[in-house]
């Protein structure tokens, strides 16, 4: 998140918001993060990037999706963000992948009956309803009362999909003391991991480097 501009601060409180959010649904913490830098870079707003990220995530696990279609849909949600407008294709994308989600959506914004999620498409492509509105009815609509969070656990809710969960949350676990404990090195003065691999790796170079001349110098005096 440093990366793309935001503070220690912010980037540390949307790692830990994203990690709190995909509990109990099979997305690891790097696929949400992505997901976050790619929404925070288009809205410019990390704190509501990071609750859209995990609203988005928890609407197509409401609505059935495998994690692949997740992925598949984020990507056509993103684009359609980058691009400011939204197109059929696109469009149909959603409707395979958070079908009950979207017409969540589309009921929440006063659409119903049949047509309802394509008057939802015909109201985001004329600019009646933008993408920030439509970005802040996916937060609202998440947290409420049998929301998308709420649904998107009890979907995940299976041997695989929980054998799936189990491997993401050691990594997680693992990637919390990782951070921890680099932490704790800054604030004692010491090289964090990064420095420490990058000085080992110098290291190795530098090892190899030697070794190479000491085969050459080997073969050179070779008693042919």
């Amino acid at each position: 998140m440093q990366q793309i501009g935001f503070s220690a601060e912010e980037s540390e409180a949307s790692i830990s918001k994203l990690s709190d959010g995909i509990q109990g649904v099979p997305t690891s913490l790097d696929e949400i993060t992505a997901s976050a830098q790619k929404l925070a870079m288009l809205t410019g707003d990390l704190g509501k990037a990071t609750d859209a990220s995990i609203a988005l995530n928890n609407a197509f696990y409401a609505s059935g999706a495998s994690s692949a279609d997740a992925s598949r849909g984020l990507v056509q949600y993103t684009q359609m963000l980058s691009k400011g407008t939204v197109d059929i294709m696109s469009w149909r994308t959603l409707q395979e992948t958070m079908g009950i989600a979207l017409r969540d959506l589309a009921e929440a914004f006063g659409y119903a009956g049949s047509a309802a999620t394509t008057d939802l498409y015909a109201a985001i492509q004329s600019g009646q309803i933008t993408f920030d509105q439509l970005n802040d009815k996916l937060i609202e609509l998440d947290g409420g009362v049998d929301g998308f969070a709420a649904r998107a656990s009890a979907a995940s809710a299976g041997i695989g999909t929980s054998l799936t969960n189990m491997e993401i949350a050691v990594t997680r676990g693992m990637e919390g003391i990782i951070r921890s404990t680099n932490d704790a090195l800054a604030n004692n003065g010491l090289p964090g991991f990064q420095e420490m691999i990058e000085n080992t790796t110098s290291g190795i170079n530098q090892a190899f480097s030697v070794a190479s001349k000491g085969v050459e110098v080997l073969v050179n005096n070779l008693d042919v």
